[in-house]
């Protein structure tokens, strides 16, 4: 699969990546800066959050409904979205509104006024979205297997925060986030789409080569996660229907070799319609009408979970189920038809989100912050295509043991 990826850095650190697709219309653009809630401080805990907020609601130059209006009055997409470790502002566009929409994305980044009266307001805003989640237990269950895995650390906390320190905002902590965090060694703008990438580089050149700020902070160094997080079983009770649960422990780094062997395990345990959790619980048993598994990264620890909705009634039965199925990993090594079905799944999957631009803006974005470097694809169809059943079956004893293992559960108060 060819690729054309192109890179540049300015004079003052800030990189710039892009690909570019002559078979589309359009243009995907990420700002992305290495902040997210990970190296919020205990008084900060939702600022990164908070501030992605924040940069939408006026500049000088733009009122909040002008910004939108630039974007999506020309049928493109503006949005934002704050990670454990990062945090990207992205507009999708017609590819003949790329300047417009390189305009806005560097205004809102340079320019924000961070009104306090807007702050105030926005405050609200984010309080009803807090309140969403709460009523979602099978959104919130995962925001407290964080917070029982791994207890106080940033990495175990709510991305959007608590009220407490919400409400305790001020425009000049939000000014002081940005000075510590948003500085030009920390941010990769990255585009995929149908663009020219030496006229692109040389607007960004325009635009921000001159962004040297003033006094940068510099940002408070990521803490080690503890070993000595909750490993058992913790119970919330609400007045729901069904019990939604998270059973999973420490999983792997961005920067594990054995990332790729993960993310065949959890294919074959229940990142698909094939998958033995899905297969077992949902279509042989009928327990469950949601059951799956998924592997969070981050630069030096991860999770793997299994997740869940059931009856109360069945709750027991579905975690033994899950136990035996992870027991079973450890016990065998997967066939090599079935690992054969899984890596063909994961390449499919992987290769086929590639034909979203966004998805390909992404990439660029994400894999520069991680690595310095954006992974060939070739590359990662090789390192797929290398795992062996045993490799599998040794990360599968390191991982699942059940003493490693934290269980959570959203359940009904009876």
């Amino acid at each position: 699969m060819s690729e054309s990826i192109q890179k540049v850095t300015l004079n003052n650190g800030l990189r710039v990546l892009m690909e570019p697709v002559s078979t589309v219309q359009s243009v995907s653009i990420g700002f992305w800066v290495n902040s997210g809630n990970r190296y919020e401080t205990p008084e900060q805990r939702g600022i990164a959050h908070c501030l992605e907020h924040m940069l939408f609601k006026g500049t000088p130059t733009r009122t909040p409904s002008q910004i939108a209006e630039e974007i999506e009055g020309r049928g493109g997409g503006l949005n934002a979205g704050t990670g454990r470790e990062s945090t990207c502002y992205l507009a999708r566009v017609l590819s003949e509104h790329t300047s417009v929409a390189l305009d806005v994305l560097t205004d809102i980044f340079l320019n924000s006024l961070l009104d306090p009266e807007e702050l105030e307001r926005e405050k609200g805003v984010i309080l009803e979205e807090m309140k969403m989640y709460e009523d979602s237990p099978g959104d919130i269950v995962h925001d407290l297997f964080g917070e029982t895995h791994w207890q106080d650390h940033p990495l175990g906390q709510r991305i959007i925060g608590v009220p407490e320190t919400l409400m305790a905002f001020t425009r000049e902590m939000l000014v002081d986030f940005i000075r510590t965090h948003y500085t030009p060694d920390r941010v990769v703008i990255a585009a995929a789409g149908n663009l020219d990438p030496e006229a692109f580089a040389k607007e960004v050149e325009v635009r921000l080569g001159g962004w040297n700020p003033v006094n940068p902070g510099y940002g408070p160094a990521a803490l080690p996660v503890s070993d000595s997080g909750s490993k058992g079983e913790k119970l919330f009770p609400r007045d729901i229907e069904q019990t939604h649960f998270c059973y999973g422990g420490d999983g792997l780094s961005l920067h594990d070799e054995r990332r790729y062997a993960l993310a065949l395990l959890n294919s074959l345990l229940g990142g698909s319609m094939f998958s033995r959790l899905w297969q077992e619980v949902r279509e042989k048993r009928g327990l469950a009408y949601d059951i799956g598994s998924y592997a969070s990264y981050y630069s030096d620890r991860g999770l793997f979970v299994v997740y869940g909705g059931t009856s109360d009634d069945y709750f027991d039965q579905v975690i033994q189920l899950v136990r035996q199925e992870l027991d079973r990993l450890c016990q065998e090594p997967v066939s090599a038809r079935e690992l054969d079905s899984a890596k063909n799944q994961l390449k499919g999957t992987r290769l086929l989100a590639l034909e979203s631009m966004q998805a390909r803006m992404d990439r660029l974005g994400a894999e520069e912050l991680v690595y310095g470097r954006v992974t060939p694809v070739e590359e990662m169809l090789e390192r797929v295509e290398a795992v062996q059943p045993d490799d599998l079956h040794r990360l599968a004893q390191e991982i699942f043991h059940p003493d490693r293992m934290t269980l959570t559960a959203v359940n009904p108060e009876e």
